[in-house]
């Protein structure tokens, strides 16, 4: 690959072997170099290819504007990811983490801190992705020598959790308020105090978290494991009111999400609230 212009010293414009313009980024890549001479692919760690108009000009701002220490530390986060969690993010997602992380620290470093309203549904829905977000912390700690609060834990994780949803972090915010909300149907219904920790509730939380992304994204085509076996359970265990309970989500989802239910998602919800309920019912 050529230099076809140079943004800085660590970002190169150049061409793929379709022809495509694409963004190369690398420590020291463009360093002495001019137009035409070649990259040296050793020191590529991002390539964004391809890319709409405005994306592109919003990397290219983000180049421009951001010390390219961002992107390395954006680069071992999504890196790790991908290497233990087998997860890919988007380009779009890995800017906009390069983004923050450069605004964090620049606040950071004058003492002001934000505070994350989404802390605790963050710690609790998303437990995988907030630890991450907490290796990130500190990484950006003894990078700089700050000390940033767990929230900043929950901002990072944000970013990781848009990147596994395919979407922006507004989309994260949607599908916490539906997870709240799910779960509140089942707290009123039983008039229970649900065990936020327990293995069967986080089981629960992982149901709904792949629920709202086939009901967002692939409309009812989800793939649902072979549920005959644990059909039979419930029926046997003539746990009506569990299936009460996920009949009241169903009108809940119809009436704020315009989306009906199939009677086996219906039944993989009562089949969950079975378990969770039935944990808190044994502990009394």
């Amino acid at each position: 690959m050529k230099i076809k212009k140079i943004l800085n010293n660590s970002a190169v414009v150049t061409t793929n072997k379709d022809g495509e313009e694409i963004v190369v980024i690398g420590k020291g890549i463009a360093f002495g170099k001019k137009t035409n001479d070649e990259i040296d692919q050793r020191k590529i760690y991002k390539i964004f290819t391809p890319f709409d108009s405005s994306q592109r000009k919003v990397l290219l701002e983000t180049i421009h504007e951001t010390d390219p220490i961002f992107f390395q530390i954006s680069q071992k986060i999504v890196d790790r990811l991908k290497r233990e969690e087998n997860i890919e993010l988007a380009d779009s997602v890995y800017i906009t983490l390069t983004d923050h992380l450069a605004t964090s620290v620049e606040r950071g470093r004058k003492g002001l801190y934000l505070k994350n309203k989404f802390l605790w549904e963050i710690k609790e829905y998303y437990p995988k992705e907030y630890q991450y977000g907490l290796w990130a912390l500190k990484m950006l700690d003894n990078q700089f020598h700050l000390e940033f609060p767990e929230d900043e834990a929950g901002f990072i994780a944000t970013h990781i959790i848009s990147g596994e949803l395919g979407n922006d972090i507004s989309d994260f915010k949607k599908s916490a308020e539906f997870i709240k909300s799910v779960t509140k149907i089942v707290r009123f219904y039983f008039n229970i105090n649900l065990d936020y920790d327990s293995l069967s509730y986080n089981r629960f939380v992982i149901h709904l978290k792949f629920f709202w992304k086939s009901m967002m994204y692939t409309k009812g085509h989800s793939r649902l494991e072979n549920l005959s076996q644990e059909i039979l359970n419930v029926i046997k265990n003539s746990d009506v009111e569990a299936y009460k309970c996920a009949l009241k989500i169903k009108r809940f989802i119809k009436e704020k999400y315009n989306y009906d239910l199939s009677n086996e998602e219906v039944m993989y919800l009562a089949i969950h609230i079975n378990k969770i309920t039935e944990d808190e019912r044994n502990k009394k």
